[in-house]
């Protein structure tokens, strides 16, 4: 039997090949390979290509028969081209369905045979070691990461290796396929340079000023509308360049989770766990949330709600393009006429005339799209020629929620509503200065957005609402950084995490304190005791007390059922022995550092000058 290290691997590779030829490929090459195996599908094939090159035979002769004067000749290869195009049509028909049958039976078997087992291997032989590491080599978490989920520790589990092998075959593709693009690149280069045309000497002299072919050919792919023979010009300072797109293969993304995870996911468990495991580290016990995080809870709760419902269409600002169903580059008077439809009484209000008056340009329609309809209707200096002036007139409206969220923040953390919570307390500057970098990043992506991106959107779905977009991402980025302090506050709140341990010199304050009510407690029965003992009366009532306990417990053991119970005990039951050796022990172990610090006599003298007898 192979090794399963080597099933894996090839369970792998062969799914990394589907993947980087097609699964069509090699449908299409394996339907070649089975039609040319002598089988009856292959001979209808047979005949279907024999009936085909008579087809084309009868209709070359029907091409090159004239109707008119070879009439008769005509009518015959006219009926024998209909009825050869009559046979292939039905055996195309079948010959189609089974390659169906065919490319559904494939796809089936291909499936089971590289994802089935890809999801059953490691289902079957999780507890299985591929093999062992070297002891001590790597730290904990790396062995348990190796061992993920369920192999023994110190081993590499078969999930684990599946990963490996994935991540090392992705990188091998895309380094193969990469340098085949290279080589095919620069052969396409060199047939490029053979083509380029080669100026004549008496052109070149002729010239006097010696000027260069400046033409550069497209290497690469071409869309419809390039030619082989079009130059490509650099760009114009003042003209307008493509925005470059960088993408992150998901190869890389891959590669970089095997390499990065095992350090990763263990640090964050450890960490998680650490939060969790604090309180009971430092003693403490689950409380209920105190009544002033509750007024807090409340508040941040209360916001973010409000922050969440503000993001419902709704509740903001009318989108004319969306409303109409209109796109960009319709004319204003058209856009405003279908609006009106949807006014009351069909009029337009005075907002929709400013705007109306605006939108005769596409400048303020692109503006309309980053700022909104209130900047663009409402603004008194601002012009499309300068389109900071919407900015600064747009600052005092993006930095409102902001400012807003700032003092709900100062007034759920401020101690004189926590009532000096030194846990509330301390969440007031990571909280501030998250919404500080949340403001600071929106008004960035505001300032910083490329309008014109807008210009070429034909149809309504391709229009980028920058407006619309950025304000319900900026509500509920506020709301979650309300809902992430709210969470915070309450798990600091009841101490399941997050908590601030005591300080050393609260601590040993602690203790003290603790100590000294135990003092207390053992003096207040000392001085009872010497008051028993010093009262007649009191101590007529504690020897009365005790003579009769004593009385009592005498006349119970000497019940029969009481004594063969004893017995029974003493004898089957417990060790008598053993419970005698302990207590020596124990009395002992608690009695000899006493006896080490202060001499019998010293220990007899006191006991005997003292008021209160030693407990």
């Amino acid at each position: 039997m192979p090794s399963l290290l080597v099933v894996i691997f090839v369970v792998e590779l062969v799914v990394q090949l589907v993947n980087t030829l097609g699964a069509s490929t090699i449908n299409s090459l394996l339907w070649r390979l089975y039609i040319s195996l002598p089988t009856p599908l292959a001979r209808e094939f047979a005949d279907q290509r024999k009936k085909q090159k008579e087809y084309l035979a009868v209709r070359h002769d029907l091409n090159a028969t004239s109707s008119q004067d070879e009439f008769a000749k005509w009518a015959k290869l006219r009926r024998q081209h209909d009825k050869l195009l009559d046979e292939l049509e039905k055996k195309k028909t079948g010959l189609e369905a089974s390659r169906t049958r065919f490319d559904r039976y494939l796809t089936a078997a291909r499936l089971v045979s590289t994802r089935g087992v890809q999801w059953l291997l490691p289902m079957w032989y999780g507890r299985e070691p591929m093999f062992w590491l070297p002891y001590g080599w790597f730290p904990y978490y790396v062995e348990w990461f190796a061992s993920f989920p369920r192999a023994p520790l110190g081993s590499v589990s078969i999930v684990v290796w599946q990963w490996a092998c994935t991540g090392m075959l992705t990188l091998i593709v895309e380094a193969v396929t990469g340098i085949m693009g290279l080589v095919v690149a620069n052969k396409q280069l060199r047939r490029e340079k053979r083509k380029q045309p080669v100026p004549a000497a008496g052109a070149a002299a002729g010239s006097g000023e010696g000027k260069k072919d400046l033409r550069v050919y497209h290497i690469g792919p071409r869309d419809s509308t390039s030619s082989r023979s079009t130059p490509q010009h650099r760009s114009r300072p003042g003209g307008s360049n493509k925005t470059v797109k960088m993408a992150i293969p998901w190869g890389t993304i891959k590669s970089l989770l095997i390499f990065f995870g095992p350090l990763l996911l263990p640090k964050a468990l450890s960490y998680y766990r650490s939060i969790r495991a604090a309180p009971q580290i430092h003693g403490l016990k689950v409380r209920p949330l105190p009544p002033p995080l509750v007024r807090s809870l409340a508040i941040l709760l209360t916001v973010s709600t409000i922050f969440l419902l503000r993001t419902l269409p709704i509740l903001s600002p009318e989108n004319v393009f969306r409303a109409t169903q209109s796109r960009l580059q319709i004319p204003a008077d058209v856009l405003f006429t279908r609006l009106a439809t949807l006014r009351p009484q069909n009029r337009l209000t005075p907002q929709d005339l400013a705007l109306r008056a605006k939108f005769a340009s596409l400048e303020s329609r692109l503006l309309y799209l980053q700022f909104g309809p209130d900047v663009l209707a409402t603004c008194p200096f601002c012009a499309s020629d300068d389109p900071r002036s919407y900015l600064y007139y747009a600052l005092p409206d993006l930095a409102a929620p902001h400012l807003f969220n700032l003092v709900v923040i100062a007034l759920a953390t401020s101690a004189l509503l926590t009532r000096g919570d030194r846990g509330a307390v301390a969440w007031r500057t990571p909280a501030t200065l998250a919404a500080v970098a949340i403001a600071f990043v929106d008004v960035y992506l505001v300032a910083t957005y490329n309008y014109n991106a807008n210009a070429k959107a034909l149809r309504l779905q391709e229009i980028d609402h920058f407006f619309w977009t950025a304000r319900a991402t900026r509500y509920v980025a506020l709301a979650c950084l309300d809902a992430g302090l709210g969470l915070a506050l309450y798990l600091g709140g009841t101490q399941r995490a997050f908590v601030t341990p005591p300080s050393t010199a609260e601590r040993v304050e602690g203790v003290v304190r603790a100590l000294a009510g135990t003092k207390g407690k053992i003096n207040a029965a000392g001085v009872v005791k010497n008051t028993v003992l010093r009262d007649e009366e009191l101590r007529g009532r504690s020897n009365a007390y005790w003579a009769h306990e004593v009385r009592l417990m005498r006349e119970m053991m000497e019940e029969r059922e009481v004594i063969e119970g004893v017995n029974d005990a003493l004898q089957n039951r417990i060790d008598i022995g053993g419970i005698e050796r302990d207590a020596e022990a124990y009395a002992k172990a608690k009695c000899q550092p006493y006896r080490d610090m202060f001499p019998l006599e010293t220990v007899a003298a006191v006991s005997t000058c003292t008021f209160v007898e030693p407990l």
